[in-house]
């Protein structure tokens, strides 16, 4: 006989919403914590150190893909900044002109300082992308098992937030990406896109998606 779903086990569509604004508010003020700059031809960008995780935000910026501009994806770098300062983790952040774009030219200086910045540690990688019907996407990169005790978790933190996630669609973090050459490395590395509505201090789903992060980096 077909067992009916029982309510305890329905995640509820505004979840401890009061404690999720709390946290996303300490989010904030760790992302505006100093940070340190350093320069390359290719590009500048800002670093946080810590330890045991490395925070990415290769697209905070203006960037050049194969001779064409690309669109800044503003507040990727805060979170990044905002989620090391939760964790004790390191962050790394484009700033300034980039003449390139790291998370697409091979072997780029800040794929070598993410890498000394990681250690032996785990890569996140973050990015926006435009809302396609999921507030996140997990992309799993080629090496897929270098994200494993990764995304599992954080689908479990997104999905009690009250978020819709995907897995490698629309992004599977593809063999060109900060997270598909650091898995070459032996990295454990994942990719994860929000919409840009995770981004809109007035949208509720930011306060979901930063809080669901967090949550999923201390577990992680």
């Amino acid at each position: 006989m077909m067992q009916l779903s029982s309510l305890k086990n329905i995640s509820p569509i505004e979840p401890d919403i009061e404690k999720r604004n709390e946290e996303l508010q300490q989010l904030l003020k760790l992302s505006d914590i100093r940070k340190q700059r350093e320069s390359n031809p290719q590009g500048s960008w800002e670093l946080v150190k810590g330890s045991h995780f490395l925070f990415s935000a290769p697209h905070e910026v203006k960037h050049i893909r194969d001779g064409e501009p690309k669109i800044a994806e503003k507040g990727t770098a805060a979170l990044a900044v905002a989620l090391a300062n939760y964790v004790g983790g390191s962050a790394i952040c484009t700033t300034g002109v980039q003449r390139g774009d790291p998370n697409w030219d091979l072997d780029t200086a800040y794929l070598g300082k993410a890498h000394e910045l990681a250690q032996n540690g785990t890569i996140i990688d973050l990015h926006m992308m435009r809302p396609r019907g999921v507030e996140v996407c997990i992309g799993l990169g080629p090496i897929p098992n270098l994200s494993n005790g990764l995304w599992n978790i954080i689908i479990e933190e997104a999905v009690l937030a009250g978020l819709r996630v995907s897995i490698n669609w629309p992004f599977s973090a593809n063999v060109r990406t900060v997270t598909a050459q650091s898995q070459r490395k032996g990295f454990r590395a994942i990719q994860i896109e929000l919409s840009w509505h995770c981004f809109n201090a007035s949208h509720p789903a930011m306060e979901k998606a930063w809080s669901a992060l967090a949550r999923a980096a201390v577990r992680m």
